[in-house]
């Protein structure tokens, strides 16, 4: 597949866009011509490929509304960022009408998704005319321009509740006053694209078109479309906050069980076409209920190496220009190495928080005793370095702990914590009268996320995963433990458990194998824009109180005062440490769903989300 980089900066296809806001009409005075564009093959892939590269970058940076920072910031993973960061500003005063940072409400963009999908329908309305381009490559593309609207479809499906139905591109002379569909409208909108391009794609690619959509991936986003719809916010008799005689475009109205058969059943079909592809999960050192020895080596390379045989669809941009859309976004807040140098240290307030960090288990699958806010007193340093070096595989690959070697890129002296030259760790000298609170003023936290960058060395560029086979597991046992059928629920969690070289969990009981289920995906998707709209979905207790709200705390470390202690600060110099809150993050019961723009519900075509 064509990398997604500048590729229709050439063609200048201002028409694909030109949908300032939604339902506004279409400017048709443009210089682009359409005819050009879809004049030849050559450059109506770059059509298409300019489609891949709007659609599917949704909830990474570059693709959220917010022009700074991660959706991690604001769901307890990392610190909120500095002041000017559109992640600080929501975690302190929560999502607004009227948009933060680039957003034009909450933290999604949601004119983007009306300019994305136009011109997805763009290019399958005018494919046909391409006159060097057989009709079977013409068809395909249309399967994959409605596979990216149903893509970006989902993703409104969960941001928002119901949104207007398009089935085409709009033109000057057309009706734009749709309203907001039911959400059952919706979902079923949703199904029927993925019907349609299903029947159009091909169940994989060549090595040449990897990354292109097919049977699988179409396949994915039904099953996780369909996890949303049985997720209590909206299977559900009443909805989250009242709606009045709208509550349908929120709630289906009914907490129906089917939902969660409906939701085994896409996602079995997944496991089928990826047994019939080659897609599998990564375990090269465990069999089924055994801990896997090469645990480090297969997560990481699973979540890092491009193009790996977990992967059913990933964003595919290898771009190191640092300075240009996508990359000057999306590895700007999630490449935390020093081979960054585009002002890197605007993401030096993004330290994982110890909410994230306590998540994790000790590599024997038992739990880690870490220190809580409100202790008596500090815990040893060598306390802290044990605990680190006793954390499991998934801990070691996606976060460089403060004062500790990042593991993911061993023998590069960039990766190492005395060549990091970065934010580091909330940590200070001779600061032990600090406790109980934290030490330094920053928002640098227990560490530096190294997530993604497995064995990558000085490249700045990664493959953001967008579905990995271990989704499909974890939503089965999932599934299957909202079905009652707690056998099949551990077999799946433990394909993905045990392959983070834990051993089997062996719970049945329903309300804690929940629990566990919901800690295991917390896990494994850490900065993979799960965790955010997970936790609203599931209506979890604590979602005010640590999760998207509440006390977003670290650990934080009073450094031995010794003249041969220098910055950034070994572990091995780490005399005391505890934990503190860093800062109280707002939370309202309206941000369940995100708000729509209110400059577009001032238009009169669509209804606010209640409480905003």
């Amino acid at each position: 597949m064509k990398r997604i980089t500048t590729i229709l900066a050439v063609l200048g296809l201002a028409v694909l866009t030109s949908c300032d806001v939604f339902l506004q009409k279409p400017d048709t005075t443009g210089t682009v011509d359409l005819e050009a564009v879809f004049g030849s093959k050559k450059n109506a892939e770059a059509a298409l490929m300019s489609c891949y590269g709007n659609a599917l970058i949704h909830g990474w940076p570059g693709g959220i509304g917010i022009g700074h920072g991660t959706l991690g910031a604001i769901s307890g993973e990392v610190n909120r960022g500095y002041n000017w960061h559109g992640t600080y500003v929501v975690a302190q005063q929560g999502l607004s009408v009227n948009g933060v940072d680039g957003s034009d409400a909450g933290a999604d963009n949601y004119g983007n998704n009306w300019r994305y999908i136009r011109q997805c329908f763009i290019v399958k309305e005018n494919i046909d005319k391409v006159a060097d381009m057989d009709q079977n490559t013409k068809d395909v593309i249309k399967a994959e321009a409605t596979a990216l609207i149903a893509y970006r479809y989902m993703g409104m499906f969960y941001r928002y509740g119901g949104v207007p139905i398009v089935t085409k591109s709009f033109e000057a002379s057309d009706d734009l006053t749709a309203g907001r569909a039911t959400l059952e409208e919706m979902l079923q909108y949703i199904l029927d694209l993925c019907d349609e391009a299903y029947a159009g794609l091909p169940s994989k690619w060549d090595a040449a078109n990897t990354g292109r959509m097919t049977q699988g991936a179409v396949l994915a986003i039904k099953a996780r479309a369909l996890m949303f719809a049985a997720r209590p916010l909206f299977n559900s008799a009443t909805p989250y906050l009242d709606n009045g005689e709208l509550n349908n475009l929120i709630c289906f109205g009914s907490a129906d069980s089917g939902r969660w058969q409906d939701a085994i059943e896409a996602n079995e079909a997944v496991l089928s076409w990826a047994a019939a592809n080659g897609v599998s999960l990564i375990n090269t050192g465990g069999g089924t209920g055994t801990a896997n020895t090469n645990a480090f080596d297969d997560y990481a390379t699973a979540t890092s190496t491009p193009g790996n045989k977990e992967i059913i669809l990933a964003y595919k941009c290898n771009s190191s220009d640092k300075w240009s859309w996508p990359a000057n976004a999306l590895f700007y807040y999630t490449n935390c190495s020093p081979y960054w140098d585009n002002n890197r240290w605007d993401s030096d307030e993004s330290g994982v928080l110890s909410n994230h960090v306590k998540l994790y288990y000790k590599n024997d699958g038992s739990e880690i005793d870490w220190p809580s806010v409100g202790e008596s007193a500090p815990r040893s340093g060598a306390e802290y370095i044990a605990n680190v070096n006793s954390l499991e595989a998934r801990a070691l690959a996606d976060i460089k702990f403060g004062g500790f070697d990042a593991k993911n890129n061993a023998g590069d002296s960039r990766w190492q914590n005395n060549g990091w030259g970065r934010g580091g760790y909330d940590a200070d000298k001779n600061k032990g009268n600090a406790f109980p609170n934290r030490v330094g003023a920053t928002g640098q936290g227990c560490g530096e996320r190294s997530k993604f960058y497995y064995k990558a060395g000085s490249r700045v560029w990664f493959e953001a995963p967008l579905f990995r086979l271990a989704e499909t597991y974890l939503n089965l046992a999932e599934a299957y433990n909202e079905a009652g059928n707690s056998s099949k629920a551990l077999e799946n969690l433990n394909m993905v458990h045990n392959r983070a070289g834990l051993p089997s969990i062996t719970e049945t009981d329903q309300a804690k194998l929940r629990e566990i289920i919901q800690r295991e995906k917390a896990i494994e998707f850490f900065q993979e824009n799960h965790r955010y709209y997970d936790a609203k979905h599931w209506k979890r207790a604590d979602i005010g109180t640590s999760i998207c709200g509440g006390s977003m705390r670290s650990f934080t470390f009073n450094i031995k005062n010794d003249d041969a202690a220098t910055w950034p600060y070994a572990a091995d110099w780490v005399e005391t440490y505890w934990e503190a809150e860093i800062y109280s993050a707002f939370w309202s019961p309206a941000m369940f769903l995100e708000p729509f723009p209110q400059s577009e519900v001032n238009k009169g075509t669509i209804t606010q989300n209640p409480g905003y």
